[in-house]
């Protein structure tokens, strides 16, 4: 059975290398908070073509994400330190980044504070 990957509850500051480009909170599966911080510059492509909204944060972060079954799955989630996906857990511990582009999340109390400690 294929794992569900939604959002459940994130809070954090999208940038794009140092730009700061929203400030955004998704609670219990809705978007209540999304401050544009660029004046909509830099956003990454389902933001930008889809709108800023609840859905859009999914894509971007389950284009982010190893796929369930693919080589060395559990082997990348143990190194993570999980026995599971848990999806907002798994954004936090890469601060959302996936090494490939240059899109990354600040969280208040957690992780990278700047883009070259990714």
């Amino acid at each position: 059975m294929a794992e569900v990957r939604l959002i459940n509850n994130l809070k954090g500051v999208l940038y794009f290398l140092d730009t700061p480009l929203l400030d955004f909170e998704i609670k219990d599966r809705e978007l209540i908070k999304a401050d544009d911080l660029s004046g909509h510059q830099l956003y990454p492509y389902e933001l930008a073509m889809l709108g800023v909204s609840y859905g859009s944060f999914v894509r971007f972060f389950q284009r982010r994400t190893i796929r369930e079954g693919c080589m060395f799955y559990r082997e990348h989630l143990r190194a993570l330190g999980m026995d599971k996906m848990d999806f907002d857990l798994y954004i936090r511990k890469n601060n959302g980044n996936n090494h490939l582009d240059n899109y990354w999340v600040k969280f208040e109390d957690y992780g990278a504070t700047r883009f070259a400690e990714l």
